[in-house]
């Protein structure tokens, strides 16, 4: 016979003694024609809110890499107490650290390109500078040697006016009876036309020249414009400031490097909080894909009750701050207290089609005794 049966038919005689020993003494009272008489109990009936729960840390967490990547080294130990912050493990980090060799190595090359853009524009700056300067002032010298026109066109008037007074001369001398008898007067006034015709020629030719130096000097005042204007559009140039490109290189180099140290830190998974390495799980070599759980990391020096099956009604008659008496399902005899701390706003559905509602209850005191997992019966007095 099965063990299984045999304690089903072993529990069901103790069942029927106990009824039998129930029934017997009201049936032979009320077969000798005697009542049984009704005891009232002066001792209320307590209520109270009844539930399992099951001990949880308050804080734990299963710590996950942000990285895939091959699985080189476990810091620490299961069982081991660390402190947030510190190392727990770390994946294979040879890819990761020739990307950062090389982004330093690009950085660098950006930054050099960047500081001798910057001293070669100092240098042409200053050259530009000079430049502009030299123009202006050979410009300003042209401009100071400008040949004027005023006193030649006075002088060729001058002789123009001499030779008309000398030809009117010779006219009137020549109209006067007898006045060219008179030997040496025709060549007197014919004299003085012929002198007045060459100051006339030389005043002309001087005027003519003038206009020469004249023409040639606008010339190069243009010319030396042009160069002022080509100086000072390179200086602009220059002011404005060096290609913006250079300094977008080093921008995106320092962003590449601090994306690959990013990465490289992520490849160390680390304790966001003190606590005790409850379970590792991967072994060395093994693969760590991003979000699969690598570590269980609790803080067990704060345990707290968390109810599994608290129904509707149950939390309907319970409060935050309420008392609560818990017994330890693996200790009979022990019994702890605490206070509802928290209830679920939202109820989770159960495979019958009930719905349970998560309330966490706080202990009083903590216990040595307590693991994660234990299984509690809660009583949480209803006040009438």
């Amino acid at each position: 016979m099965k063990p299984k049966r045999l304690i089903f038919i072993v529990v069901g005689l103790v069942v029927l003694v106990v009824i039998g020993t129930l029934v017997s003494g009201p049936l032979t009272q009320l077969v000798q024609g005697q009542a049984a008489p009704v005891v009232t109990p002066d001792v209320p009936v307590e209520m109270a809110v009844r539930a399992r729960g099951e001990v949880t840390p308050a804080q734990w967490a299963d710590l996950a890499f942000e990285r895939s990547g091959r699985l080189v080294e476990w810091l620490v130990a299961e069982g081991e107490v660390v402190e947030a912050g510190a190392p727990l493990a770390r994946l294979d980090t040879a890819q990761a650290e020739r990307v950062i060799a090389q982004a330093q190595t690009d950085l660098a090359a950006a930054q050099n390109r960047l500081a001798r853009a910057e001293v070669d524009q100092a240098y042409q700056l200053r050259e530009a500078e000079l430049a502009q300067q030299q123009a202006e002032a050979r410009q300003a010298q042209t401009r100071a040697r400008y040949p004027g026109l005023t006193g030649a066109a006075i002088d060729v008037q001058r002789a123009e006016k001499a030779l008309i007074d000398a030809n009117e001369a010779y006219r009137r001398a020549a109209e006067t009876p007898g006045m060219f008898d008179v030997p040496g007067v025709r060549d007197h006034y014919q004299e003085k036309i012929d002198l007045a015709e060459q100051d006339l020629a030389l005043a002309q030719a001087s005027y003519g020249r003038a206009r020469g130096e004249q023409a040639a000097t606008t010339q190069e005042i243009a010319v030396l414009e042009g160069e002022v204007e080509r100086a000072t559009l390179a200086l602009e140039k220059l002011q404005r400031g060096l290609d913006p490109s250079l300094a977008y290189d080093v921008a995106r180099a320092e962003m590449t490097l601090e994306q690959a140290l990013v990465d490289l830190e992520a490849l160390t998974l680390v304790a966001p909080f003190d606590g005790t390495v409850v379970k590792q799980h991967l072994k060395i070599e093994s693969w760590s894909q991003p979000g699969a759980p690598a570590v269980t990391l609790a803080d067990l020096t704060t345990l707290e009750i968390h109810t599994t099956d608290l129904d509707e009604w149950g939390m309907t008659h319970i409060a935050v701050g309420a008392p609560v008496d818990i017994t330890l399902t693996a200790f009979d005899d022990k019994v702890l207290s605490g206070y509802v701390r928290d209830i679920a706003l939202r109820g989770d559905a159960l495979p019958g089609g009930d719905v349970a509602y998560r309330a966490v209850i706080a202990l009083d005191k903590m216990d040595s005794t307590l693991r994660w997992g234990m299984t509690v019966r809660i009583a949480i007095p209803i006040e009438e």
